[in-house]
């Protein structure tokens, strides 16, 4: 018995070892395919108003600091939208980012947090956030319905003219530079990027 026990108790170790060695090799492998990819930018969905549309537009919201605030329409500046929830922890971690581009950008840009919650959900949130005048919070569950935003944090770049230039799911920082990189020049996303250059390769093999 006790000599079973001891040969149960080798193959569990081995068993173990050879395991712990698979998953370093798996990490090893997808650190390899994420430098190989690069830094991708924002997941663009289907729903909602499209690229190169004109996105709906609100007038008389009300932000955390009781300024008025529009969203969409003609402007002098373009415009960020980052939807948000109170309770929606990516959206916290990416809030210091988020403060710190406003406060870099604010001579360009408008940024503004439109999210959806209850008075005590939203009373909380901004208790820790310590959002100031670098960008506007705004409760504002119709725009949400209106951009058709499912899912949190999601960002939707406009121009100056309200034209939707960029919009995708944004789970970390780089994701909304993408967004404002599509402002300079005209890509809305990787993935358009990938659709383009498969109609080229389309286009050139059709013409041979």
């Amino acid at each position: 018995m006790t000599h079973f026990l001891f040969i149960s108790v080798i193959v569990l170790i081995v068993a173990v070892a050879f395991l712990f060695l698979m998953n370093l090799a798996l990490a090893r492998e997808l650190g390899r395919i994420q430098v190989r990819l690069g830094p991708l930018g924002a997941r663009m969905m289907d729903s909602g108003p499209k690229v190169a549309e004109v996105g709906p537009s609100f007038d008389g919201l009300s932000d955390h600091l009781g300024r008025t605030v529009s969203i969409g329409g003609h402007r002098e500046r373009p415009q960020l939208l980052m939807f948000t929830g109170p309770k929606c922890s990516t959206c916290k971690s990416l809030l210091p980012g988020i403060k710190a581009l406003a406060k870099a950008e604010r001579r360009h840009l408008d940024v503004v947090m439109v999210s959806d919650g209850t008075p005590e959900e939203h009373e909380a949130f901004l208790a820790g956030a310590d959002i100031r005048d670098e960008l506007a919070y705004v409760d504002a569950r119709d725009v949400g319905i209106a951009y058709q935003v499912g899912t949190t944090p999601y960002g939707v770049v406009l121009d100056a003219h309200g034209r939707i230039r960029g919009k995708g799911l944004c789970n970390q920082l780089a994701h909304v530079e993408s967004l404002l990189n599509a402002l300079d020049t005209g890509n809305p996303s990787l993935q358009h990027l990938h659709e383009q250059s498969q109609t080229r390769a389309s286009d050139e093999l059709a013409a041979r």
